[in-house]
């Protein structure tokens, strides 16, 4: 028997799996409720943590988070218990660079600011990261990258991609854009990385692009530096999800702030259960055939990209929306934007 978040359209795969299915809701999953099932397995999203005192004692074979990251699951406590795990790397990167495209937009509009003269930095280059530095590429830009984990394991930097400090990359750069994962045990932890010194180091009227997780920026500090230095900000992710920052949320400054949608749209989540499903079939010796087709679209460089994106998703009536909701923005937000189309075609890796 297999439990799965309401949300995951898992009933596709009903013939494949071959099991009951048994929906749950993803924030409220309890001990008690993975007992009484007797489930196996354990699909999920980024809304259900996953930790030793939740698993213990239960007959749970597989647990699948159907998002790229995975810092809501104690991945060693699964080892510790021989439980398999599988999550979804690169499934919503091309949602997050279309999120990323048209902030660079909107603050293009503000600032009258052109593209081929302006610097670029990106906190983070893994499969989100590097597309959004060949996008900006295309778009004539000058990228800088800080990813220190990656870069002392040697990984071979996108070509024309600067690596440099984290200082010298918001000293530098016109516009900083932040796809690092979330971890707090490594050699490089990521929680509370750009704090106050680092803020204040961002060029006036430059734009901060947010769209990783929350935790990993000072939101105290982003705010004192756009009344300060006239910044403008693009942000997704939000320190206390489920609840955001709403004075943050409602700057003049803020040109884009959604609920953790930037890589949620409906092709992002198919790849996702695609890539779990996948897994699980494989540890179970199952026959897999995929549900998800992904379409071309359009290049990032075509002039109509932007607004068909806009048209898509994240119109103005969307955003004005969003920002007028009191309450449970976050999952009411989700449900709004959880049918999104995309609209570019893949940007692929080297």
């Amino acid at each position: 028997m297999i439990l799965y978040d309401s949300h995951i359209p898992l009933t596709n795969y009903a013939h494949q799996l071959d099991e009951e299915l048994v929906p749950f809701d993803g924030r409220n999953l309890t001990k008690k409720d993975i007992l009484a099932s007797g489930a196996r397995a354990l699909f999920i999203r980024s809304v259900t943590k996953i930790d030793q005192s939740l698993i213990t004692g239960t007959q749970l074979r597989f647990i699948g988070t159907c998002t790229a990251g995975y810092e809501h699951v104690d991945v060693q406590s699964l080892r510790n218990k021989g439980i398999a795990f599988a999550h979804a790397p690169g499934s919503n990167a091309m949602p997050v660079v279309e999120y990323v495209l048209t902030a660079l937009h909107e603050w293009k509009k503000k600032t009258n600011a052109q593209f081929p003269n302006l610097t670029i930095g990106i906190i983070g280059m893994g499969q989100i990261g590097t597309r959004v530095a060949m996008m900006c590429q295309l778009l004539g830009m000058r990228v800088l990258a800080s990813d220190p984990p990656l870069e002392s394991y040697g990984k071979n930097v996108t070509e024309g991609v600067e690596w440099v400090s984290l200082n010298m990359l918001f000293m530098q750069s016109n516009c900083i854009s932040v796809h690092a994962a979330m971890n707090t045990h490594d050699l490089f932890p990521t929680q509370n990385l750009i704090k106050e010194y680092h803020c204040s180091l961002m060029n006036s009227s430059s734009l901060f692009i947010h769209a990783a997780r929350g935790g990993m920026v000072d939101e105290h500090a982003l705010l004192k530096a756009m009344n300060d230095s006239d910044i403008h900000v693009a942000i997704d992710v939000w320190k206390q999800e489920p609840s955001w920052n709403r004075e943050l949320a409602g700057h003049p400054r803020t040109i884009m702030a959604t609920p953790h949608i930037a890589g949620y749209t409906e092709d992002a989540r198919k790849r996702g259960i695609d890539m779990i499903v996948q897994a699980y079939c494989n540890l179970m010796d199952k026959q897999f055939t995929s549900q998800s087709n992904d379409m071309k679209g359009t290049s990032v460089a075509d002039p109509k990209a932007v607004n068909l994106i806009k048209e898509r998703r994240f119109g103005e009536q969307k955003i004005l929306w969003l920002q007028g909701k009191q309450g449970n923005v976050f999952d009411e937000g989700r449900r709004t934007f959880m049918h999104d189309l995309e609209t570019l075609s893949d940007i692929m890796l080297m």
